[in-house]
């Protein structure tokens, strides 16, 4: 009993959406857009967090040694930072290797370092940190206790760019959730007016039905159904596009290969059946908003 009024649902929802055919597409389009807009908020939001993440990781502070600083008092110094609790492991560079490291950076333009008298690199300390003090601690603090340690010169570990980085973030966050959320509203409000629309052109219908005893369940479950297929049907449509796009993006774009294969570059499974999700939740909404007005429950 309970399949066969399942399928009289089914149909009746079915028969909805051909009863205005043009309208059935214009909302599965203006929900598969917005749906596509908003997953490529999230996508991006994704890749650049887990970017920042990344970069944050594999974070490295550079201390420069002071000249007058020998060998033996620059392992003794390393060998005290190394001891420190954020330090995860800590390299020596003399000035040669600095200056021999440089020259291998500019490859063919290493020439211009032929007509040098003296090194001027200085040697210096790199700091590889723990991951979970790269992402969560406090690098201003770090920083002025190793400019406190004597022999050390200055301390660099691009504070500029991580500070950059983690607004952006924060902004990617905030015009994400106020876009994400007009465009929902849209997209309830659509799903609405067209449930709206098919139930006034099948009024005098839903009239008689009342009229010989049928309940408000019994006539509100087709236009139910009806917001779910259009739900899912928008959900599906906007899926398929972000796929397309984003596989259209690595291929034909010179991305930067550390943002390309990142693990949220492309949509992941959990992420798919969220966005499925969400369009069967915007269905449901805007099937009961528009039906909230004519029927009772």
């Amino acid at each position: 009993m309970r399949i066969s009024l399942l399928g009289y649902f089914l149909k009746k929802a079915l028969e909805n959406l051909r009863i205005n055919p043009f309208l059935s597409l214009v909302t599965l389009s203006t929900i598969a857009i917005s749906m596509l807009i908003l997953g490529l908020f999230v996508l991006i939001y994704l890749n650049v967090q887990q970017f920042v993440h990344q970069w944050g990781d594999e974070l490295q502070v550079t201390a420069y040694l002071q000249e007058t600083i020998s060998r033996n008092q620059a392992e003794k110094l390393r060998s005290k930072i190394a001891d420190w609790p954020e330090v995860e492991d800590i390299t020596y560079i003399s000035k040669t290797q600095a200056l021999a490291r440089f020259r291998s950076q500019l490859r063919d333009y290493a020439g211009i370092l032929e007509g040098l008298r003296e090194n001027p690199l200085p040697a210096s300390l790199e700091l590889k940190l723990r991951a979970e003090f790269s992402r969560g601690g406090n690098m201003d603090e770090l920083s002025t206790r190793l400019e406190r340690l004597p022999g050390v010169a200055e301390v660099q570990y691009g504070k500029r760019w991580l500070a950059k980085l983690r607004i952006f973030v924060d902004v990617m966050k905030l015009v994400g959730i106020t876009v994400g959320g007009l465009l929902l509203l849209a997209t309830i409000f659509v799903i609405s007016n067209t449930i709206k629309l098919t139930y006034y052109s099948r009024q005098e219908e839903l009239e008689i039905l009342r009229l010989v005893g049928a309940t408000d369940f019994f006539i509100r479950a087709p236009f139910l159904i009806e917001g779910l297929l259009h739900g899912l049907g928008g959900a599906l449509l906007a899926t398929g596009g972000l796929l397309l796009l984003m596989l259209f993006l690595f291929s034909h774009l010179n991305l930067p290969l550390r943002l390309a294969f990142m693990p949220g570059s492309l949509p992941s499974i959990p992420l798919l059946a969220g966005f499925l999700g969400l369009g069967l939740l915007l269905g449901i909404l805007g099937s009961t908003v528009s039906l909230r007005r004519f029927l009772r429950p």
